[in-house]
C-alpha cells in the first residue's frame, strides 16, 4: 500500500519540517483519498510511519479518537469520522489537507506559435537562412526528447532516494555529494523576482554532471553496477549535448548524435525495469 506513498509525498509542501501530528493528517489523506481505502486505523497509520524510518506519534490511536466525531467533549473541528473498523475523513478536513499537496503537473502558459494562424511566418525574421530553420528543428525535436529524459531521471533519484534514506533524503543528499553549483543557482533564483522556481527540490537547479555525482555516491539506487554504470558511461555526453542546445551550436557532431540514441535505447530498458518497483 505504501509503494506510492515517497511519490505523494514529494507533492507536500515542507512534509519534512511539519509536525508528528501533521503527518498523521497527512497519512490519512494518502490512504483515505489517494489509495480510495475506505478506512484507515491507528495501525495504518504506524505503518507509515515505519516505511519512512520516522518516530511514530506517542499515540496515534488517541489522536485519532480526540479528533474524531466521538470525541468527548465534541471539538469545534472535526478531522475524522468513526467507522466499524477505523475512520475516514471528514470532508471539509480532507479538503484542507489536499490544499497542502501541489498539483502533480504545473500548467504551461498557453502560447504556440502555428504559422498557419499567424500574419507572419519564422522566415519573416529577417537575417534567417535555410541552414538556421533547419537547425532549428532538429534542436527542437532533440531538446524535447532531453527534456523528458532528464525529468525522468530526477524522478527516479527522487524515488530511489526516500526509499534508502527516508523522507529528508535531499538533506543527506546535499550533505554527501557535492552540489554546490546546484545550490548556488537554486539561491539565485530565490533572489530574484523574474526567475521562476523549478521545483520544491535540489534536483530541479541540478545539471547532468550533478546527475553523475549523484549516482556515483549512491550506486544502490539500481539494482546492480551494471545499470550505474551504463548509465554513468553517457552522462558526459549528455552534459555536451545540453550545452550545445542551450548555447546555440551550430550542430551536434554525428557520433554524439549516435551516442544520443543508444543512450536513449539503454536508459528506456533499465528505467522500465525500475518502473515496477
Amino acid at each position: 500500500m505504501f509503494d506510492e506513498l515517497n511519490i505523494f509525498l514529494e507533492k507536500v509542501i515542507n512534509f519534512h519540517k511539519s509536525k508528528s501530528s501533521d503527518k498523521i493528517d497527512l497519512f490519512a489523506y494518502f490512504i483515505h483519498k489517494v489509495k480510495e481505502i475506505p478506512e484507515f486505523t491507528a495501525q495504518d497509520i504506524k505503518d507509515a510511519f515505519t516505511h519512512l524510518k520516522l518516530v511514530p506519534y506517542s499515540n496515534i490511536n488517541q489522536y485519532l479518537k480526540d479528533n474524531s466525531d466521538k470525541a468527548r467533549p465534541k471539538k469545534k473541528k472535526v478531522k475524522f469520522l468513526k467507522k466499524k473498523v477505523g475512520y475516514c475523513l471528514e470532508g471539509h478536513f480532507e479538503k484542507e489537507v489536499g490544499d497542502l499537496v501541489k498539483d502533480a503537473d504545473v500548467p504551461f502558459i498557453n502560447y504556440s506559435v502555428n504559422s498557419e494562424h499567424l500574419e507572419w511566418k519564422p522566415s519573416d525574421i529577417p537575417f534567417i537562412t535555410s541552414k538556421t530553420k533547419k537547425s532549428a528543428d532538429f534542436f527542437a525535436k532533440l531538446y524535447y526528447v532531453l527534456y523528458h529524459l532528464e525529468n525522468s531521471l530526477r524522478k527516479f533519484i527522487a524515488h530511489r532516494l526516500s526509499k534508502i534514506i527516508g523522507v529528508n533524503w535531499e538533506t543527506s543528499l546535499t550533505q554527501t555529494v557535492d552540489l554546490s553549483k546546484a545550490e548556488s543557482i537554486r539561491n539565485d533564483v530565490s533572489l530574484s523576482e523574474m526567475l521562476p522556481e523549478r521545483g520544491d527540490n535540489i534536483l530541479f537547479y541540478c545539471m547532468w554532471d550533478d546527475y553523475g555525482k549523484i549516482i556515483k555516491g549512491y550506486p544502490n539506487m539500481f539494482s546492480n553496477s551494471k545499470e550505474s554504470d551504463e548509465i554513468l558511461a553517457h552522462v558526459n555526453s549528455m552534459t555536451k549535448i545540453r550545452n550545445a542546445i542551450a548555447h546555440n551550436a551550430s550542430t551536434i557532431p554525428k557520433d554524439y548524435q549516435d551516442e544520443f540514441t543508444v543512450f536513449l535505447k539503454k536508459y528506456i530498458k533499465i528505467m522500465k525495469i525500475h518502473a515496477k518497483d
